[in-house]
């Protein structure tokens, strides 16, 4: 029988070694973790590098987007159907439908809520008549056509937009015409910044026309008149009445113009499918 002493020695040494094989163990775990996660990130570095490069080349695209209109010189506006390709004409998406003249018009175009709001609008009836949808604005010229195509027709509004100053437009009601492009409208008040702008655009681009009758086109369509009385009562109450619930009323009667857009608008497309913003420009007159 071993002695008392002797057995005391034993159980301190096998004490020692259970000791020593925790601690071997939790050096091995931990060189383990450490070496795992040396690991995972040669394999993270290649993919936060590859995120980097698509973010940079994300950020380029949108600064490119920023200069791509031509004779672009202001804030971007809202809404358009498409941006123009180069060259100077276009055609519907009818392979077989004939060339269109190359014609242009000069919108104020509203921003922010509001403009918002009159695209939802236009969106909304054009839903209900089965007609085209457009951007909302105030066509200040239209139907220009130069010799020198769009190169031309932009020069000619730079040099416009020097003449004109900042101006607003104010809305009065909600009416109909007895043209495709003047079926339901917002009437636009003749004031002063308003008709000198249009007179300015006329004068500088050498253009007679009618007299000037500003508006806000809510809805292009050949209906017949008593549609478009229907239709005229219904925006009204939507725009204009309690009825509405306040949920649809203008959230400003009006806007402030501080540019004006060029737009390719060939009458003859009423599908609109051609239609395109060509340039902006700031008003500094």
């Amino acid at each position: 029988m071993p002695s008392p002493a002797r057995s005391s020695a034993c159980v301190l040494l096998l004490c020692g070694l259970a000791l020593l094989g925790c601690g071997l163990y939790a050096f091995s775990a931990g060189s383990s973790s450490s070496s795992s996660q040396r690991g995972l990130s040669l394999f993270r570095r290649p993919q936060a590098l590859v995120t980097s490069v698509a973010d940079g080349a994300a950020k380029a695209g949108a600064r490119s987007d920023q200069h791509r209109l031509r004779g672009h010189q202001g804030t971007s506006l809202a809404h358009p159907l498409r941006v123009c390709a180069s060259g100077s004409m276009s055609t519907p998406e009818d392979g077989g439908a004939p060339a269109l003249r190359d014609q242009y018009s000069l919108w104020a175009q509203p921003k922010g809520r509001l403009g918002e709001q009159l695209k939802a609008e236009i969106a909304h009836l054009a839903a209900r008549h089965g007609a085209p949808v457009f951007p909302p604005h105030t066509t200040v010229l239209g139907d220009i056509e130069r010799p020198g195509g769009r190169q031309e027709v932009l020069a000619v509004a730079a040099e416009l937009a020097k003449k004109v100053k900042k101006y607003r437009i104010n809305f009065t009601d909600v009416t109909r015409g007895s043209i495709y492009y003047q079926c339901v409208y917002l009437s636009v008040a003749k004031d002063e910044g308003a008709m000198a702008a249009a007179a300015t655009a006329r004068e500088v681009f050498g253009i007679t026309t009618g007299p000037y009758m500003p508006h806000l086109s809510l809805l292009y369509s050949d209906i017949p008149q008593e549609e478009r009385a229907k239709a005229v009562e219904y925006e009204t109450a939507r725009l204009y009445g309690e009825s509405s619930g306040y949920d649809t009323l203008l959230v400003e009667n009006g806007y402030q113009v501080d540019s004006l857009a060029v737009w390719y608008t060939p009458v003859a497309d009423k599908s609109l499918q051609s239609w395109c913003l060509v340039g902006e420009f700031e008003l500094t007159g």
